[in-house]
């Protein structure tokens, strides 16, 4: 599994710690400070959500309240996380984890359904991980994973038709792990693996799922040109601004709405015994397409978060292209995919080159990482658990050392006066010509929220369905 001949045990909490602070200053918090801080904060569902949801915590783009009860992003799913992680050595977090489920569960009848994030998988999810090696919420888990399976096959079957009607390229829902096909497909994985939650539908909505994703990764033939099946063209583009942006359509390589998702689940499908020899091609497609979009700087090997048709069809890759250091988009995301993938089918050489590249990443002038604020998606605590998670699996001691790095940088930005003490940055439209590039806003959740940041400070260890793995990191 390691290129290095034994593992040293995971950095403990305490080695995370921050340096004593200096004369004057307010006395520095620990790790286990911080996540109790952020659990007491986030402990009543019903303030919870009375913060979240005033009118001033909006998204700056969208122009919308970035409350969502049933979403894992930055509503009640997302803090259940927190406390039934905690629960694991906390009985008392246990209760606080089950009202939070009971208060998301309240939601179901309005909360809108896009993927693993938001709506009923969000809070299976929640309850998967909850349930703790007792199992507790059978009846909950096994009638939210028969809606998923269903929600699932109703899903793949608009796919098909569309690939019918419409020839080559896809949307982003067709594969994605937040709202797409990859996420939900994880949570069937899952689900397959537990008696009190699977049944025929489950069965079959993960074969279907796996034949979907594997039969996705095979190219195809547009304009010509000969290029990954999860080509998104033009008219399938979310916005306006990717329409300009892409005007012959894109391809993505991040692990939040790009293929690394993907590829991230077909190699968790792998270990958990459904691999077949359709499987491991598309794994390998994907990893050789990814390594094939290795650019490089001053500081090592990185990879770009999107690129354009011109781009891939073109006979030599650009030399540089925009990028993240973040979970969401760059290399973070993609060393993590592609270090899953070759644990699972054994290729060492792509275990390194992930850790080649988060090294690069870590040695990287911050002022270049493009990453904002404490939260996961797109902040320090996201490209954290991805150091987190390799760091633990290899031993590697720069990775050790940058996940003390990045400990102390999320614990430099807990703001005690704030309600949930992390606040989740966002830019606004005007930020390039404003003095101030960022608005800060209240959120609880875990992608974007408080919550995420606190799950991210714990250790990495081995209990079952671990928060992480809706990040496609386990």
């Amino acid at each position: 599994m390691s290129s290095t001949s034994t593992r040293p045990d995971p950095p403990s909490r305490a080695a995370s710690a921050p340096a004593p602070a200096a004369p004057g200053d307010p006395p520095a918090l620990d790790v286990d400070a911080v996540v109790g801080l952020v659990a007491e904060r986030l402990a009543d569902p019903e303030h919870v959500a009375v913060v979240a949801s005033r009118d001033d915590n909006r998204d700056p783009v969208y122009d919308a309240v970035m409350w969502g009860p049933l979403t894992l992003a930055n509503g009640l799913p997302g803090t259940a996380l927190l406390h039934g992680e905690l629960a694991r050595t906390d009985e008392a977090r246990r209760q606080v984890a089950h009202r939070h489920l009971v208060a998301a569960g309240r939601a179901m009848a309005t909360a809108p359904s896009r993927g693993l994030f938001s709506g009923p998988a969000a809070l299976l999810a929640a309850a998967q991980t909850c349930a703790g090696p007792e199992g507790h919420y059978r009846s909950l888990r096994r009638g939210l994973a028969a809606w998923v399976a269903e929600n699932q096959t109703e899903r793949l079957r608009v796919f098909r038709s569309r690939a019918r009607e419409s020839g080559p390229g896809v949307d982003w829902a067709a594969y994605d792990l937040i709202n797409g096909v990859s996420g939900t497909t994880r949570l069937l994985l899952d689900a397959v693996a537990d008696p009190a939650e699977n049944g025929s539908a489950v069965e079959v909505a993960l074969a279907a799922s796996l034949r979907h994703l594997v039969d996705l990764t095979a190219p195809v033939r547009a304009d010509g040109h000969r290029v990954p099946g999860w080509w998104v063209p033009a008219r399938l583009q979310i916005s306006d601004r990717d329409r300009e942006t892409y005007p012959r359509g894109d391809f993505n390589l991040g692990m939040a709405h790009g293929i690394a998702g993907p590829l991230a689940v077909l190699s968790a499908a792998y270990e958990t015994g459904h691999g077949t020899p359709e499987l491991c091609d598309a794994v390998r497609r994907v990893a050789e397409w990814l390594l094939s979009w290795t650019l490089s700087d001053d500081s090592g090997p990185y990879w770009p978060a999107r690129a354009g048709w011109d781009e891939e069809i073109a006979p030599h890759r650009p030399r540089q292209m925009f990028t993240r250091t973040a979970w969401c988009y760059g290399t973070p995301g993609v060393a993590a995919a592609l270090f899953r993938a070759g644990t699972a089918l054994d290729r060492p050489d792509w275990r390194t080159a992930a850790v080649d590249a988060l090294r690069a990443a870590l040695r990287r002038d911050e002022s270049r990482w493009a990453i904002e604020g404490p939260t996961v998606c797109h902040g320090y605590a996201g490209l954290l658990r991805v150091v987190a998670r390799i760091a633990e699996a290899t031993g590697d001691p720069d990775l050790r050392a940058g996940h003390r790095r990045l400990t102390g940088k999320v614990l430099e930005l807990v703001d005690v006066s704030a309600p949930f003490a992390f606040r989740h940055l966002m830019r606004f439209p005007a930020a390039a010509r404003s003095p101030v590039p960022h608005r800060a806003v209240d959120t609880a959740g875990m992608l974007e929220g408080a919550a995420g940041v606190a799950l991210a400070l714990l250790p990495v260890g081995d209990g079952p369905l671990p928060w992480d793995r809706t990040l496609g990191l386990a």
